[in-house]
């Protein structure tokens, strides 16, 4: 196994350790600006920027306070699995929660008809505004309003129809008739079959203009008068797409009158849109009421705390396992502890370059995974010893400790990331924060440990004075 690979590998080396004192300096450079003192946590809201990306790590609900809300579900549809409302209920307020821009929020069922939010960074005020309420699908037609200059429609406005969304009974996706597209179908109850049958007649016969604006249909979600009696100035904000934002959920043109209450939204659907359209229409169909059991303000003031104890029991750890290895291992440790930094670095950039939410689990797990790193220099070292004290010279030494150690390196670490991955995936909420710092730290031990402290080795160890003795490699020839 040849991993000094020359001047391919240690480029490859250099650019990451650039890249990651680029990133991690962003944050310095950011309180520069804005008179941060190093002492103090960024605030809240703080978002650090390179290159118009933000390099920021995010801190979970347990390090920067946020709101905790358990909801009630109210008033079951009758035939319907209760698990089916409560995992559909969960969809629609995490839709809701998405235009709060909230970095991993939990939402969690909490037993057969309640739901419990979690939010970092967001007052409990705020979340119960946005998700206390029952998603409700509001069908409009469009007339005109010559003082509407926005909109999907200029100079027209919604006019809210009779077809309420407990009218709808299913609706699903699936493939047109030719097979090339995917279509909505959608499917009401007889009193919105009645309706639309009546709506679809003045739609498809308001004008002789082929897709005048009359002769669409919309569905919205939580549309009210209000907004619509104000509907000059809100047009452009509520007609974006519902998951940018806005309340529109489907604006279609209606090609024939619908007298059956069976009716087909086309589009540029593809098979997910397609299938998120029919959720959604479903979710806001459901007539169930939602209601907040509890709802409360989670301080910052203990997750600060515990993460200076974490911060302060890691930097207390590193110093300890640098002196292990100085004391132990001698120039080779130097070097191992050298890599052993940049294996943090490494950490942190990728943490804030994919914008991760970390949690108290998900910090442990760093740590856990800088211990691990130092575990396969270990194992390099001592073999490293054996290879010297059997008459090899020190750069085959290396070579060869490398080489040795590898298959233990490999196989204990794979075995790390097995169980990682199943937790990963078959846990949820801070187990999988864990599971995932854990997952990248161990890759970039392996980085650190078999790439770095080796191609260090190997530079170092070709000056003279660096195997002047024992002492300084830290093993005596001919001992065995």
């Amino acid at each position: 196994m040849q991993l000094v690979l020359g001047w391919p590998v240690r480029l490859l080396v250099i650019g990451l350790l650039i890249f990651s004192l680029v990133v991690d300096g962003a944050a310095y450079i950011y309180r520069l600006q804005n008179h941060i003192p190093l002492n103090q946590p960024l605030p809240a809201g703080s978002n650090p920027q390179l290159f118009g990306a933000s390099v920021y790590v995010h801190r979970g609900l347990d390090l920067s306070g946020g709101s905790d809300l358990l909801l009630q579900l109210n008033d079951f549809p009758p035939g319907r699995s209760r698990s089916d409302v409560q995992q559909q209920a969960i969809d629609v307020i995490s839709k809701r929660i998405n235009s709060l821009g909230v970095n991993e929020p939990q939402v969690n069922a909490v037993g057969s008809d309640k739901i419990e939010v979690q939010l970092a960074n967001v007052p409990a005020s705020k979340a119960q505004q946005v998700i206390g309420r029952t998603a409700r699908l509001v069908a409009t037609g469009w007339v005109p309003d010559s003082s509407v200059q926005g909109g999907p429609h200029p100079g027209y406005k919604p006019k809210i129809l009779p077809i309420t969304a407990d009218m709808l009974t299913s609706a699903n996706a699936s493939l047109d008739q030719n097979g090339t597209g995917w279509v909505v179908n959608v499917t009401y109850n007889s009193q919105g079959a009645s309706l639309l049958n009546t709506a679809t007649q003045g739609q498809y016969n308001a004008c002789s203009q082929q897709a005048c604006p009359q002769q669409f249909m919309a569905q919205w979600l939580d549309l009210k008068q209000s907004d619509i009696d104000n509907w000059a100035q809100v047009a452009d904000q509520y007609s974006r797409p519902y998951d940018q934002g806005g309340k529109l959920v489907v604006d279609a043109v209606t090609q024939s009158v619908i007298p059956n209450g069976q009716m087909q939204i086309s589009g540029n659907f593809t098979q997910s849109s397609a299938t998120n359209l029919a959720v959604l229409l479903n979710d806001g169909a459901l007539p169930v009421n939602i209601s907040v059991i509890s709802s409360t303000d989670v301080g910052a003031s203990l997750g600060a705390e515990s993460v200076r104890q974490s911060l302060a029991a890691g930097l207390l750890g590193l110093i300890i396992v640098v002196v292990f290895m100085v004391a132990l291992y001698r120039l080779p440790g130097l070097l191992a502890s050298l890599a052993l930094f940049f294996y943090a670095a490494l950490v942190l950039a990728i943490f804030k370059t994919l914008g991760f939410t970390i949690t108290l689990p998900g910090l442990a797990g760093f740590i856990l995974s800088v211990g691990m790193a130092v575990d396969a220099n270990v194992l390099i070292f001592e073999r490293f010893k054996e290879e010297v004290r059997s008459g090899r010279t020190v750069g085959a030494a290396v070579e060869a400790a490398v080489r040795r150690a590898w298959p233990a390196i490999r196989d204990s670490n794979t075995a790390t990331l097995i169980t990682s991955v199943i937790l990963f995936f078959a846990a949820s909420g801070a187990v999988k924060g864990f599971a995932l710092t854990l997952i990248i730290g161990v890759l970039c031990s392996l980085v650190s440990s078999i790439i770095v402290t080796h191609n260090l080795l190997a530079i170092v160890l070709n000056f003279g004075w660096t195997r002047s003795g024992p002492t300084m490699l830290g093993v005596a020839r001919g001992r065995a």
